[in-house]
This record gives C-alpha cells, sequence and structure tokens, in this order.
C-alpha cells in the first residue's frame, strides 16, 4: 500500500510539472516559468498594422506605430502626466534673454545601438530631418534652426519666443545620423532606446529585444512582443487564454466583464483626446453664434459617453482638459448643459422658431464617433432640427479643406493650451475667426510671466465658450487590462501609453 501511494505521489507530481511547462505566459495562464524564476518577457496588444518605423515621415504619428518607436528611441526631454518637463538626452537647458535662443547639454556616454555614441551632431541631424516633413510641422513650426555647437552641446534659434517649445521635443526621437543618412528607417532603426529591432512583420507583429548598454540601466524584460490583433472579440479571447500579458480594450465593451473577474491589473487611463462634434463656423446657418449655442444645448455628453463609449469617458468642454497647463478649473464646467427647452428658446431667438435642416452630417464610420452622432441626431430632432449621417472614410480630409456642415471627429492635445491655437486660430477646421482670440495666443506664446500667461489663456477661452465655435464631446479613457503579476503603468499620451523599460514581472 506505500508503495502504490508513493506512485500515485510521483504520478500526480509529473503531472503538475507537465502542466505548469505547457501554460501560457499571461492573462489567464501562469506567469512564471517552470523553474520558479521571474519571466523576461511580454506579451503585448497592437489592435493595428504596422506602417513604418520612420520616427518622422508618414505614419510617424500613428498611435500603433509609436508604440514601437518610443520603445526605440529617446527624445532629448520627457513630460510626464502632469506636465512637468523631465531631463532625457539633455541634461539641461538654457533660453537667451528673449526666449529666441535656447542651448541645450546633452548627456554624454550616451550609446545608439549600433555602438556609436550619441552626439551633438546627431541630434541636429535629427531636428533637421523631422523638419523637412510634413506630420511634425505643429511641433516644429517655431523652430528657426538647429546646430551642434561642440560634441555635447546644441543651440535652437526659434522664429519668435514660444514658451512650450521645450515640451514639444518630446515629439522628435533622436535617430544616429551615419545610420539613418545610409539606411531605410521605414524598417529599419537605431536609436538609443531601450529596446532594439529583432524582427517585423507589419501585419502580424514585432518583436524587440533590451539594450544591454541602455544609458538608465539594463531593462528587467529583456524580450517584448507584439502581437497584431485587428479584431476586438478576437482579441480578449487571446487575452483571455494567456496569449497576451498586455491588453488594451480597442473594444471597450470588453473591459467590464474582464474587471468583474478579479484575475487582472486594470486602469482606465484619460487621454489627451478629444471626441468633438465640428461646425463649420463660416456655412449659414452656422454662421450664427446662437444657432450654435442653441447645438450646444441640445447635447446630451451623458447619454454619448454611456452609449458611444461604455461610460469610460470624462465629458469636456474644450479642446483639452484641466490637465493642460492654462486651464483655468473654475472656467471647467457645461457652459451648456443640455437643456432641450433652452435650446429651443436660443434657436428661436436666433430666428429658426420651427427648426431647421442642417442637411449632411460628415460621420467617421464604424466608431464610437458614428454612435454620439447617432444620439445628437435623436436630441435635436426633439428641438425640429433635422441631420443626415452619412459615414466617410475620408472625414480628416474633408474638414481638413472645409468640405462639411458639421462632423465627428478626434482630435489630440497636449500639456500646455498653446498647443490648441491651432483649432481655434489660423486656417483651422472649423474656420472660426476671431482677432482677440488670435492675438492672445500670439502673446501667451512668448510671456515668460506665468500669471500674466494664465491671464491671457483665461480671456481667450472665455469668449471660446461664448462663441461656441464647435461642441467638444469628451476625453476617452483608454481601459487597459494586464496580467495579475506584471507591474505596468499607463499615461495619458496615447502614442507613448507605456513603456516596456518600467514594466517588471514580480
Amino acid at each position: 500500500m506505500k508503495k502504490k501511494g508513493l506512485a500515485i505521489i510521483l504520478i500526480a507530481a509529473l503531472l503538475m510539472a507537465t502542466l505548469a511547462a505547457c501554460s501560457g505566459g499571461g492573462g489567464g495562464g501562469s506567469s512564471e516559468p517552470a523553474d520558479g524564476e521571474k519571466r523576461t518577457d511580454v506579451n503585448i496588444y497592437s489592435e493595428g498594422v504596422f506602417t513604418s518605423l520612420n520616427p518622422y515621415g508618414v505614419g510617424c504619428t500613428a498611435y500603433v506605430n509609436m508604440y514601437l518607436l518610443y520603445q526605440l528611441y529617446d527624445t532629448l526631454v520627457q513630460v510626464n502626466d502632469a506636465g512637468d518637463i523631465l531631463p532625457s538626452l539633455a541634461t539641461a537647458w538654457e533660453p537667451n534673454a528673449d526666449g529666441t535662443e535656447y542651448t541645450f547639454t546633452l548627456r554624454e556616454g550616451v550609446k545608439f545601438h549600433n555602438g556609436e555614441e550619441m552626439k551633438a551632431s546627431d541630434v541636429a541631424y535629427s531636428i533637421n530631418r523631422a523638419m523637412t516633413e510634413a506630420p511634425l510641422e505643429p511641433y516644429y513650426r517655431y523652430i528657426d534652426s538647429v546646430e551642434a555647437a561642440g560634441d555635447y552641446t546644441v543651440k535652437f534659434k526659434l522664429k519668435a519666443a514660444y514658451i512650450p517649445f521645450v515640451s514639444d521635443l518630446i515629439n522628435f526621437p533622436i535617430v544616429s545620423e551615419a545610420f539613418a543618412s545610409s539606411s531605410d528607417l521605414l524598417t529599419e532603426e537605431c536609436g538609443t532606446g531601450a529596446y532594439m529591432l529583432q524582427s517585423i512583420d507589419m501585419n502580424t507583429g514585432a518583436t524587440l529585444v533590451a539594450f544591454d548598454d541602455y544609458w538608465r540601466g539594463e531593462p528587467s524584460i529583456k524580450t517584448a512582443n507584439w502581437k497584431v490583433i485587428t479584431e476586438g472579440t478576437t482579441a480578449s479571447v487571446a487575452f483571455e487564454r494567456g496569449e497576451l500579458d498586455v491588453f488594451f480594450c480597442y473594444n471597450v465593451s470588453a473591459f467590464a466583464p474582464l474587471e468583474a473577474t478579479g484575475k487582472y491589473n486594470t486602469q482606465l487611463a484619460t487621454q489627451k483626446h478629444t471626441a468633438v462634434i465640428l461646425l463649420n463656423n463660416k456655412v449659414a446657418p452656422l454662421d450664427n453664434k446662437l444657432v450654435r449655442q442653441a447645438l450646444s444645448y441640445a447635447t446630451d455628453r451623458d447619454t454619448m459617453i454611456t452609449i458611444a463609449y461604455e461610460g469610460l469617458a470624462s465629458p469636456t468642454y474644450l479642446m483639452a482638459n484641466p490637465s493642460s497647463w492654462g486651464v483655468p478649473e473654475d472656467l471647467w464646467y457645461n457652459h451648456y448643459e443640455y437643456n432641450l427647452d433652452k435650446a429651443k428658446e436660443v434657436l428661436a431667438e436666433a430666428g429658426y422658431p420651427d427648426g431647421l435642416d442642417l442637411g449632411d452630417m460628415t460621420v467617421i464610420s464604424g466608431s464610437y464617433h458614428e454612435k454620439y452622432a447617432q444620439v445628437w441626431q435623436n436630441s435635436l430632432s426633439q428641438i425640429g432640427v433635422k441631420i443626415n449621417l452619412v459615414g466617410s472614410e475620408s472625414a480628416v480630409a474633408d474638414t481638413t479643406s472645409h468640405n462639411y456642415v458639421t462632423a465627428t471627429m478626434g482630435e489630440s492635445f497636449t500639456s500646455d493650451f498653446a498647443f490648441t491655437s491651432q483649432f481655434y486660430t489660423g486656417n483651422n477646421k472649423t474656420q472660426y475667426d476671431n482677432a482677440r482670440v488670435a492675438e492672445l495666443y500670439d502673446k501667451a506664446a512668448v510671456e515668460t510671466d506665468a500669471t500674466a500667461r494664465a491671464a491671457m489663456y483665461r480671456e481667450a477661452i472665455e469668449i471660446i465658450f461664448d462663441e461656441c465655435t464647435c461642441i467638444p464631446i469628451f476625453n476617452k479613457q483608454v481601459p487597459w487590462v494586464w496580467d495579475k503579476n506584471l507591474n505596468a503603468e499607463f499615461h495619458m499620451d496615447g502614442g507613448r501609453p507605456y513603456y516596456v523599460y518600467d514594466m517588471s514581472w514580480n
């Protein structure tokens, strides 16, 4: 009997060992390898195919590409979720008296993935190359020139003083001049980042491996695998099977069931991204401020958030949120609280007591934009306003060329309200034109006194609210779910939501 009992114990132990060896690496599977040591790999979900690794060219601002780019490359500075500017490849920076020139001191001993040391000439090459590419124009528009002034000193000259200049430098990855000038950055890389490219198939995934000479120290995660799964339900199933360790619920309806299990870590990361209804301010009757205000009173943000984004978003009233420097918290409220009676009253005051027909609304098809447009359409019908929803595959092009009346859109913003000038001045999508608002943006961009600068933005925001140039709806919160044994943190920046360098296994 004793021998039989021992045999049963041995068989059971063998079965347990076999199951452990065959267990998956993430999600609902085991996070520990069979030998008990910590895992050093991580499997991350990508909701779309990759199109380019070029940090400056077409596709460099597409989120799925950025997931990889900012593991491979570093920038001169970093900006945290609170908007603080932190040193990275640059250790210090100093403006001249009038804020039109900046001198940056570089970190010494930083290595590129080819083993060469980063020098000021690489930084100057990188910025100058970026300044030939259209996608990054919003961030380099104030830069006049950049040049190396020694091995570890870089000088920037600006066209005019621009206070947010330093924070905008997070958008310029630094490449090796020797490598980039003779290689195809579309599918190759040579950065200073914590990870190097091992392999990539644009349609299926990519593998990055740790760079042992990384200037911040060796990463805990040695191998990072991105798996492309374009269908949300399929991705959710893959996560539950343990094929993924880090999962962004692109299909937001998957979040609540996964969170409810209690088996995973979860986080809702508010994004610097606004879902908005654009109003073409130059097209009648939207050239009438009262009409725009009436439409805003007929906007039910709470229902839109519930239906379009499963409640996982926060209402917004500007193309920003209070985390952006210069947005006064005491002005952060709904100036046009949902009120159909008020909407009818203001519409009548505008000269349309019997309602009106706004024709076609350009809608980004097959997305949460379409859902909140449907909610808006229903609300407008109750005040006698008709719109016809028309799906568009070219909504960005249509709105940029002002070929629309009303439209759904998504716009990103940054940690400084100065960035929003592109929404409210110049050749903006709504064709809003107010000389005083433009003047305030221009003055604030060069004002070095923080109190005076904040007062300028306050005045501009009060005017923008009154004139109701567009109807911001919500700032989405990205729902992240990841393995219980993985340490990770997710951020507000949609293109830089995480850094694998900061991840580790318990």
